[in-house]
């Protein structure tokens, strides 16, 4: 089952994000700490459902149902002129894995109530000013780098907030 719905809400929600280098320099420390998140979180999701071979830029969405199916015209929409999306725009591989995970709709938090959604630490980090690169075994911010680590160490540190609040007050101590 494709939630459709939930696919075109996310495609929206990326194509809404402002690539701001100046803003994600301000933000570098909210930035690294979603990364963080999202290693981690993107491995729990991967030992749940046995995807760690491909971690941490795998299909998770295919590893949960293997028929979710996400109609090519929509995942088209994201191709980003680079011209005007800052220096590391949403790599294809990951807008389509984003969306691929939305149009699961609620089977995640069904199959896996404990576990939260593996992508919102990104989308949040898109949000912030840019994306990112990934290079020599670490993901690229522009203003630093954070190793990758094995599934196994990013999967046992512990959550880091990411709301609004947390993330904002962390930059601002820097």
């Amino acid at each position: 089952m494709t939630d459709t719905t939930a696919a075109e809400r996310m495609v929206d929600r990326l194509l809404a994000v402002k690539w701001d280098d100046d803003v994600a320099y301000e933000r570098r420390r909210s930035r690294a700490r979603l990364a963080s998140e999202f290693l981690r979180r993107t491995a729990q999701w991967a030992l749940a459902v046995g995807a760690t071979e491909s971690w941490p830029f795998g299909d998770l969405a295919g590893a949960v149902d293997p028929a979710v199916a996400v109609d090519p015209a929509l995942t088209a929409r994201l191709a980003l002129d680079a011209a005007t999306a800052g220096e590391f725009p949403v790599r294809p591989t990951d807008a389509a894995a984003i969306v691929r995970w939305a149009a699961l709709g609620d089977l995640p938090r069904q199959r896996f109530p404990e576990l939260p959604d593996p992508y919102e630490p990104l989308l949040v980090l898109f949000g912030r000013g840019g994306a990112y690169t990934v290079a020599n075994g670490a993901i690229e911010l522009g203003y630093g780098t954070l190793p990758i680590l094995s599934v196994a160490e990013r999967a046992s540190l512990a959550p880091q907030p990411i709301d609004a609040g947390s993330l904002d007050a962390l930059d601002r101590e820097g």
